[in-house]
């Protein structure tokens, strides 16, 4: 080796060539060779850098450091649970969601990854959501108080539901045509609007969910039946359905209780002091919701797995693609 060849940009180089994926060898090769007929040391250096980011190994890197940082603060937190089946529990489901997100980058499972609009805002909604799921769990591992620690664990669940949803709608976004898709989301709009207007024509809001239970299931069923050619497309389509309009109509009934009018918030509070009714009820109206939240992550997450199950080759789906374009 000349003394060039010996340099930081090539050992860089060389490192990033041993952990590229085996169908990137050759490729990798051949730009350790095109480095090596460059002399200046600035040339060298932007090459080499260049040839990181067209590797897409740096971003490997962080996605990596995320996946194991959020890990980790997961499981510190986790630890201090004082109950043993609780604490293994956990403890799984945290490394299972580890396993899937880092499979995620991965064409087999979830794949393909692309660089285009939708790719990056999911990847980095879900660096965002997993920075701040560490951030939480570092802060929450050993809360001052009860409230402190409630509070946690409230911001982890709705963590874990955006995640549930993140992870879905990557694999379904890989696996759906572009019908089953707007079919799933215009099911989502249409449903989320009819339980809007009933509630506004006809108020209060609903002291139990058995009403966004319907027209969640006339959603579903109204997906399903777009797509009824295709048992995969209304399998997923569906699914979305059911998973976003619940996500939704969860999050409407947030806003109406923290902004709406006293006239759509319903007196579940009848223990409440004069005067404290209706303040009470806006926030005990949100508790019989939390069904509906769960359930919606539980959606989500079954719509991811369906998604991967029933995913079509990737070349064939470029091709479909193609074509339509």
């Amino acid at each position: 080796m000349t003394t060039v060849e010996k340099d930081w940009p090539a050992r860089l180089l060389y490192a990033a060539v041993r952990v590229v994926p085996a169908e990137r060898r050759d490729w990798g090769r051949a730009m350790q060779a095109e480095l090596a007929a460059i002399d200046q040391p600035a040339d060298r250096w932007s090459f080499a850098w260049g040839c990181l980011r067209a590797s897409h190994l740096l971003r490997g890197t962080v996605h990596l450091l995320m996946v194991l940082g959020t890990l980790g603060a997961l499981l510190a937190w986790i630890a201090t649970a004082d109950y043993p089946p609780l604490f293994w529990i956990l403890s799984t489901v945290a490394s299972v969601l580890a396993a899937v997100c880092w499979q995620g980058r991965r064409t087999g499972m979830l794949g393909p990854t692309g660089d285009g609009v939708a790719a990056w805002l999911l990847r980095g909604s879900g660096y965002v959501i997993a920075a701040g799921i560490a951030v939480v769990a570092l802060a929450h591992a050993h809360p001052a108080t009860l409230q402190a620690a409630d509070d946690g664990y409230g911001l982890l669940a709705i963590a874990a539901v955006a995640g549930s949803f993140l992870i879905g709608l990557a694999a379904v976004k890989a696996a759906a045509t572009r019908r089953a898709l707007v079919t799933g989301a215009g099911s989502v709009l249409a449903a989320t609007t009819v339980w809007l207007v009933v509630v506004l024509v006809a108020p209060p809001i609903p002291a139990a969910p058995g009403w966004a239970l319907v027209v969640t299931a006339g959603a579903a069923v109204a997906a399903v039946l777009t797509n009824a050619r295709n048992a995969q497309e209304s399998l997923l389509a569906g699914l979305l359905a059911i998973a976003g309009t619940m996500a939704l109509i969860f999050g409407t009934v947030l806003l109406l209780a923290r902004f709406g009018p006293d006239s759509l918030i319903p007196d579940i509070t009848p223990g409440a002091l004069p005067g404290q009714h209706i303040s009470e009820s806006r926030v005990e109206i949100v508790d019989p919701y939390v069904l509906i939240m769960i359930l919606s992550a539980v959606a989500a997450t079954a719509l991811g797995l369906a998604a991967v199950v029933t995913r079509r080759p990737t070349a064939l789906v470029q091709r479909e693609a193609d074509h339509a374009s």
